[in-house]
């Protein structure tokens, strides 16, 4: 009985889908010519197979698609702003090379600064990067710029755009090829494909896609592309220059979330402070930590040749931690035996993070409470651990001759304070490039890299960290104006953590606190010995190796 029901039910849905399918063909409306896409045919036609439909050809050709998105308008005519951006909605991106596209949204809005108007498209990379892209309706500069994410990504960076584009550019970000919070591993498990987006895939394709989207919309290609981006977007940078040099003409990474190169692996691993923590609270108390900032930078502050409460290069501060034993019960000036090989287990011999970067880890190891900070609690609660040997050593390739011969310029920057990212991997990282190109000189015609005394991975640090390093990229790739030297600024507030951008309303006199130049790795700024130590013009160049004034 309950086959022949089975069979029964069968039979009255094949009836009643028989004139269904005629009712569809005798009302469809005429196929329109984008509709159409190589390879496979669309309408399901040949199987289907690796077919793709444009937002608006898809109402057209399946009438029932149009209680789900609407009764589609007339084409438009593309001749306004919002006429071009819509018309993207008719263009078939499927076929652009090694980056099928599908679009799921194009429309125009204001923009953030409720000024500038823009095209912001959506849509996705076959089979899973998603993206978003704003493009200025009437302000364009005819440039691209791809904008790095950071953590896991899982989700757009818009407001990381919203600054490109005050400056004119056309301007993407995406997702690295899954949806997830900043700090989520499970999207990662048994997901091969993602983990290839992730380490290197979504950053090329993104760059593919990107210039495809400019060329439909303003009918020219881009005269210059560039990507930005710190942190996990440092690693993605690197990614470019290895891996894709003709994507980017010019790149710009900060903080890259990367391996060290020439240290094992076991060794040069990121504890993140866990040495720090046992059953959830911390060893050490938020004013032990201060107190230990204090002294540290005490004894090593004046090794620059002036006391402005900042290390310039920590590798010469010679304090231990082992001074400041307790010789009797613990007291706010003391630290005891357990403490100190805590803390010592995160500087690790100067292999880890570096001394000075102590203020730091409020916030990211300790509460303000004395519970786990932030990286240590969304660590240990998450069981599941992300293959970073597969996407941190990916990245540390020193082989991007290529990139060179292809015309690029890298602009690579790293904080000295940094309690995130081991200072130590892009320092090796560019003099292994170094080593490999054959000398600085050739390697600084077209890379060059910072390290910013006191700058932590989250801004809030002592550094001078505000650099404008679009401009500086764009100086160097459009001018050939290379960076000899960038100001940095330390700002009273930060409104936004943006990576390596700064906000235009941050970036205001009124904010800053004191500026400072900064030199290509390895020179360093030094107090001259006269004028105001809050501005950049009382600082010149220092060789620390030969320990002469530079020119």
């Amino acid at each position: 009985m309950r086959l022949r029901s089975i069979a029964s039910w069968i039979g009255a849905m094949l009836l009643v889908a028989v004139p269904a399918q005629t009712v569809m063909a005798q009302t469809a409306p005429k196929p329109v010519q984008e509709m159409s896409a190589a390879p496979g045919k669309s309408g399901g036609e040949g199987g289907g197979f690796a077919t793709n439909v444009t937002l608006k050809a898809a109402t057209l050709q399946e009438p029932f698609l149009q209680t789900i998105v609407g009764q589609p308008g007339p084409t438009p005519d593309g001749t306004t702003p919002e006429g071009r951006c819509l018309l993207l909605a008719y263009h078939d991106f499927s076929t652009t090379k090694d980056a099928p596209t599908q679009l799921t949204g194009a429309s125009v809005r204001a923009g953030n600064d409720g000024t500038t108007e823009v095209c912001q498209v959506d849509g996705f990379i076959a089979p899973q990067v998603g993206f978003r892209m704003v493009l200025p309706t009437t302000t364009w500069n005819g440039k691209f710029m791809q904008s790095g994410c950071g953590g896991r990504c899982g989700t757009y960076l818009p407001d990381a755009c919203e600054e490109q584009v005050k400056r004119g550019y056309a301007c993407m970000s995406n997702d690295l090829g899954h949806k997830s919070t900043t700090y989520d591993n499970l999207w990662a498990i048994d997901n091969v494909p993602g983990e290839i987006d992730f380490g290197f895939r979504a950053t090329h394709v993104a760059a593919l896609t990107g210039k495809a989207i400019i060329e439909a919309y303003y009918n020219q290609k881009p005269k210059y592309s560039y990507f930005i981006g710190a942190s996990t977007g440092g690693r993605q940078a690197l990614v470019a220059v290895q891996k894709f040099p003709n994507d980017y003409d010019g790149v710009v990474g900060g903080e890259p979330a990367m391996s060290v190169p020439g240290v094992s692996r076991e060794e040069g691993r990121i504890r993140m402070g866990g040495s720090l923590i046992v059953d959830g609270k911390a060893l050490i108390t938020p004013d032990d930590v201060k107190m230990l900032n204090r002294v540290t930078v005490a004894a090593c502050d004046a090794n620059d040749g002036l006391k402005d409460g900042i290390i310039t290069d920590p590798r010469t501060c010679k304090f231990e931690a082992q001074t400041l034993l307790c010789r009797g019960d613990k007291t706010p000036d003391c630290l005891t035996q357990v403490q100190i090989d805590a803390v010592n287990t995160i500087y690790r011999g100067g292999k880890g993070q570096q001394k000075g970067s102590e203020l730091a880890w409020l916030g990211a190891y300790i509460a303000k409470d004395g519970s786990a900070g932030r990286y240590s609690t969304r660590r240990s609660a998450n069981p599941y651990n992300y293959p970073y040997t597969f996407v941190f050593d990916d990245a540390t390739n020193p082989e991007i001759r290529p990139f060179e011969a292809a015309g690029g310029k890298f602009i690579l920057y790293t904080g000295w304070a940094d309690e995130v990212i081991n200072p130590n991997g892009p320092v090796r990282y560019y003099e292994g490039v170094e080593r490999l190109v054959g000398s600085r000189k050739e390697t600084q015609d077209f890379f060059r890299f910072f390290a910013i005394p006191g700058q932590s991975h989250i801004p809030g640090n002592v550094g001078a960290e505000s650099i404008d390093y679009v401009k500086a990229i764009e100086n160097w790739v459009e001018h050939g104006q290379a960076p000899d030297v960038l100001i940095g600024r330390k700002l009273k507030w930060i409104t936004q953590m943006m990576g390596p951008m700064v906000l235009a309303k941050d970036n205001v006199p009124a904010n800053y606190l004191y500026s400072r130049p900064q030199y290509p790795y390895p020179i360093q700024a030094r107090y001259k010995g006269k004028g105001d130590p809050t501005l950049a013009e009382s600082f010149g160049p220092w060789d620390p190796i030969k320990k002469t004034w530079l020119k």
